[in-house]
């Protein structure tokens, strides 16, 4: 087995050092972070947002090709956010969990709506002890014709019953319990997160911090 593996975020010290002499502070964090497998969504979720963080995760799977899923440095997504785009959302949340290399989500503010849905795709999913999270429906806005509004209407529905199924997949909220929540806003502590298992790990309760950074 390779030991000596050289990735895509593998730089030169002489690189680095020019990079720190002539970047900014942020960009200097920025590369620190990508070299550490670290990745934040903290705006609001859209096509933007998403596509930096989908490249990242797509290009450290391929820098761990040929290593044991069990071998592979996790990647670390901190997830806070209102939401945002329900398809920008899904893509990413496919990427997830098509990834080999282990994505851990973090929340240690709020997951509202999409980044709810977000954060539950993590293989492990953490949260600190005051992290907040928000279920509920969204918004829909329909603006054309009688016929075509009820086709964007029929296949909202569609789209619903998918969300529907991804939660009850990946939590212990039973079909009955979401049913009866889903047309509220159902905000959620931390450790009621972890009751419903949305929550793997509360950070300072099961885990020590050194964990997620």
């Amino acid at each position: 087995m390779e030991t000596n593996r050289k990735g895509y975020y593998d730089i030169d010290l002489e690189v680095e050092e020019v990079l720190t002499r002539s970047g900014s502070i942020d960009e200097i964090f920025y590369l620190n972070d990508l070299k550490q497998r670290k990745l934040f969504l903290n705006t609001e979720i859209d096509q933007y947002s998403v596509s930096e963080i989908v490249k990242h995760i797509l290009q450290f799977n391929k820098d761990d090709i040929g290593l044991p899923v069990e071998e592979r440095r996790p990647i670390l997504l901190y997830v806070s956010s209102n939401g945002g785009c329900v398809d920008a959302g899904f893509e990413l949340i496919d990427v997830i969990l098509c990834s080999k290399t282990p994505v851990y989500t973090i929340n240690l503010g709020y997951q509202y709506s999409m980044g709810f849905l977000i954060g539950l795709a993590g293989h492990k999913r953490f949260a600190t002890s005051n992290a907040k999270f928000l279920m509920h429906d969204g918004s829909n806005f329909v603006f054309t014709s009688g016929g075509k509004a009820r086709d964007e209407m029929e296949f909202q529905g569609r789209v619903e019953n998918r969300i529907k199924d991804y939660i009850l997949s990946r939590s212990s909220i039973t079909s009955q319990e979401y049913d009866s929540k889903f047309r509220i806003e159902w905000y959620l502590f931390a450790s009621e997160a972890k009751d419903k298992g949305v929550v793997d790990y509360i950070i300072g309760t099961d885990c020590d911090l050194d964990e997620i950074i």
